[in-house]
C-alpha cells in the first residue's frame, strides 16, 4: 500500500533575517571606511613664544621693519585719518575717507593716497637696501590702532612686498585675559 503524503502549506523564506544581516554588513562597512586625508593642508609655523601657555624660549630678535599705523580723530567721520610711522625714520598721515561721490574730485583724492603710499613704498626700499635681512612688522597699537582702516594696512603690506619682503608679522591687540584670573565679569 502506498503512502499518502499530505501536501504541506507553500513555505516562504523569512526575509526579516537576511535584512537585519545585511543592514549590519552595511554599518559594519561604514564604520570601518576611512575618508582621505585633505591633501591641501595649510602649512604654518605657530610662534611658541606666545599665547596663553607659552613655552619659555630663547628667542633671537630679528631686525624688522616696525610700521606703526594710528588712527586720528576716530570719533569724526569727516576728520578721520591715519597716521603711519615707520621706525623712526618716516611718518605720514594720509588724507581722509571723504569720497563725495564727484568723480574728479574722488580720483584726486586718491591720486593724493597712492602718491603717500608711494612715498612709504620708498622708505621701505631704502631702508631694505641697507639691511636685506630685514623683515616686517605692522603694528597697530590699542586704542586707535584698533579703528584702523583694513584697506589701509593691506597697503603697507603692499609696499612691504614691493620692497621684496615676504615675511611680514603682524601685531594687534593684545589677547583678553582668561576669566578667573582677575578679569573683569
Amino acid at each position: 500500500m502506498p503512502l499518502k503524503i499530505e501536501k504541506m502549506a507553500e513555505s516562504e523564506l523569512n526575509m526579516t533575517p537576511m535584512i537585519d544581516i545585511v543592514f549590519q554588513l552595511i554599518l559594519f562597512f561604514l564604520f570601518n571606511l576611512r575618508f582621505k586625508s585633505m591633501d591641501y593642508r595649510i602649512e604654518s609655523a605657530l610662534p611658541k613664544d606666545r599665547g596663553i601657555e607659552a613655552t619659555p624660549q630663547m628667542v633671537e630678535p630679528i631686525p624688522s621693519i616696525k610700521v606703526l599705523l594710528f588712527r586720528l580723530n576716530p570719533d569724526s567721520e569727516k576728520e578721520a585719518r591715519t597716521k603711519i610711522k615707520i621706525g623712526t625714520v618716516h611718518e605720514e598721515i594720509l588724507p581722509p575717507y571723504n569720497y563725495t561721490g564727484d568723480r574728479k574730485n574722488d580720483m584726486a583724492l586718491e591720486k593724493e593716497r597712492d602718491a603717500k603710499f608711494a612715498a612709504l613704498s620708498a622708505v621701505i626700499k631704502r631702508i631694505r637696501a641697507d639691511k636685506p635681512e630685514f623683515k616686517g612688522e605692522i603694528d597697530t597699537p590699542p586704542p586707535s590702532g584698533l579703528q584702523v582702516p583694513h584697506a589701509d594696512v593691506i597697503r603697507i603690506l603692499d609696499a612691504f612686498l614691493d620692497a621684496g619682503i615676504t615675511e611680514v608679522n603682524f601685531v594687534g591687540a593684545p589677547s583678553p585675559m582668561p576669566r578667573g584670573q582677575g578679569a573683569p565679569r
